[in-house]
């Protein structure tokens, strides 16, 4: 999409890309005209009712909430009510969120409204809606949210924007301003929130799926990567591929198994590395015993059909659970109008993460797993009595003291202690809340929080691999006969590529920037486009 695009919530089709269209992309996002005579009808009709019939109590909007939501607030009151929610729900901390998450969160909340059972105002959402076409983004810390009655606390901080409290931020032209000082410039006015929108605005799971919603992106793209530096790693030990054969994954049709054999099968193909005869020539120093038929590697070059394979389809799952969820009303309580023109609420728990939470577990599990078979291949080629003649460490002159790629696996390997200890479940960590009204919550923002982590190791240790894999080929390219030192289709052209960013060296380098520019190459998607074509 481009800046000329619009982009129309009406609370059934939005897409993960459709998000980002807008978060990133420049595109605008509006209502269909249905969706805003909705909006105003129901709200108009809410009103009226919330005036001539006060005893009918309902949740957050003429009652209070959580372990107050026996105590009645009085119509002369509805507004000073939210001013005060949003104030009260303001006490996040912790580091500052990107400001494309920031968007994606408000686009989410808008597209829940727009399902027309949350009974917020026409105006509220048009507010919202001009920052985000105006550039106007509120400032939100990571912390402060569990995961049920909504992602409260980073939701009131973009509440706290719209009110245009004085001690609320906002991004607006690339400088952090206070919120009254944002809307100005971008010529829009703070808004008096109605009946029942304060916690309308900070009800719902939007944080947490905003988040999901990058980490799903990013995770596609580190898996796809993952698979193209496993397959140089066996080609720098020449390895063994009958292990990607369709026999092997395709008679175990588990569909990432599948699709991964795939994958690995296109990037070595017509590989010469990776034959006997490849294998047979005996490198400088290589243990004899090794020179042979090589029947079979280690798990972490044989076993990532099966490996990546699980995370193709965590993540799979994780797009699933996220189509559903933007598209989703997760408000409480939400609304409906009778035959009799009266307006039910029902209460219940539709902004409870768990249906995030869960699926999140389940990616940063398999991921975790991804990272730490990565750093298993890393271990092995620095290792001469694993990698089949590589040169110990990768070292250029060891007798001149050089010390090679080893830290660079140390490295590693604090990031994937970390992704394991991340890889914890946070689903299942509830710690009651509200005087016990709100006794078990989901706990998925500090889930997603923890995998948006763990992604972040895991393109350090991929970066890693890369620089290793890449450094043995180049190591060694001169070893074999021409005709035998040809890389495989995919892999190929990526070494070539990554060859020229990364030319060979003849002594230690200072490895932090060999390092940043390995993981600066993952994160870019450069591979990708490259093994694909």
């Amino acid at each position: 999409m481009n800046t000329r695009d619009t982009v129309f919530l009406d609370g059934e089709n939005l897409t993960v890309e459709a998000v980002v269209a807008v978060a990133e992309g420049g595109a605008r996002v509006d209502f269909p005209e249905l969706v805003w005579k909705q909006l105003s009808e129901f709200r108009e009709g809410l009103e009226r009712q919330l005036v001539e019939h006060p005893e009918v109590k309902i949740y957050g909007t003429n009652v209070g909430c959580g372990d107050l939501k026996d105590v009645g607030i009085g119509v002369g009151r509805f507004e000073d009510y939210q001013t005060r929610f949003i104030k009260a729900h303001n006490c996040g901390t912790g580091e500052a969120l990107p400001e494309a998450v920031v968007r994606a969160i408000m686009v989410i909340r808008l597209n829940s409204f727009a399902k027309g059972l949350s009974a917020i105002r026409p105006e509220t959402c048009r507010l919202l809606m001009d920052m985000v076409n105006r550039g106007v983004t509120p400032w939100v810390l990571e912390e402060g949210s569990v995961g049920a009655s909504g992602d409260l606390v980073p939701l009131a901080m973009i509440g706290a924007v719209l009110l245009g409290l004085p001690e609320a931020k906002a991004w607006y032209d690339g400088d952090l301003i206070p919120a009254p000082d944002a809307l100005h410039a971008a010529g829009l006015a703070p808004i008096r929130l109605g009946a029942k929108e304060a916690m309308g605005l900070t009800n719902g799971s939007s944080f947490i799926a905003a988040i999901g919603l990058y980490c799903l992106l990013d995770g596609e793209e580190l898996l796809t990567t993952a698979s193209i530096t496993a397959a140089l790693s066996l080609e720098a030990i020449r390895g063994e591929k009958d292990a990607y054969s369709e026999l092997i994954t395709d008679s175990r049709p588990h569909v990432g198994q599948v699709i991964i054999g795939h994958h690995m099968r296109s990037l070595i193909d017509g590989s010469m590395r990776t034959t006997r005869a490849a294998q047979e020539i005996a490198f400088p120093g290589q243990y004899p015993h090794t020179v042979c038929e090589r029947v079979q590697d280690r798990y972490s070059f044989r076993a990532v059909p099966q490996v990546h394979g699980a995370a193709w389809e965590a993540l799979t799952k994780l797009r699933e659970t996220l189509t559903i969820e933007i598209n989703s009303a997760t408000d409480n309580p939400l609304f409906y109008r009778r035959d009799d023109g009266m307006y039910v609420a029902r209460s219940g728990a539709n902004f409870h993460g768990q249906p995030l939470a869960t699926v999140i577990d389940y990616v940063k599990l398999a991921m975790a797993s991804v990272a730490l078979i990565t750093n298993k291949r890393v271990f092995s080629i620095l290792d001469r009595a694993q990698s089949y003649g590589l040169p110990q460490d990768l070292a250029a002159d060891p007798s001149g003291g050089d010390t090679g790629l080893m830290i660079t696996q140390y490295a590693a390997s604090a990031r994937a202690a970390e992704s394991r200890i991340l890889a914890t479940p946070a689903s299942v960590s509830s710690v009651s809340t509200a005087a016990n009204q709100e006794d078990y919550v989901s706990m998925g923002s500090i889930g997603a929080i923890h995998l948006w982590k763990s992604l972040y190791n895991l393109a350090i240790i991929i970066g890693v691999e890369l620089l290793i894999a890449v450094r043995a080929l180049q190591m060694t390219r001169t070893l074999l006969p021409p005709d035998l030192n040809v890389l495989g289709r995919g892999t190929g052209p990526v070494f070539n590529y990554v060859d020229r960013e990364l030319p060979p060296v003849t002594e230690d380098q200072y490895m932090r920037l060999d390092m940043e520019k390995a993981v600066d190459i993952v994160r870019s998607g450069r591979l990708l486009e490259i093994a694909s074509e």
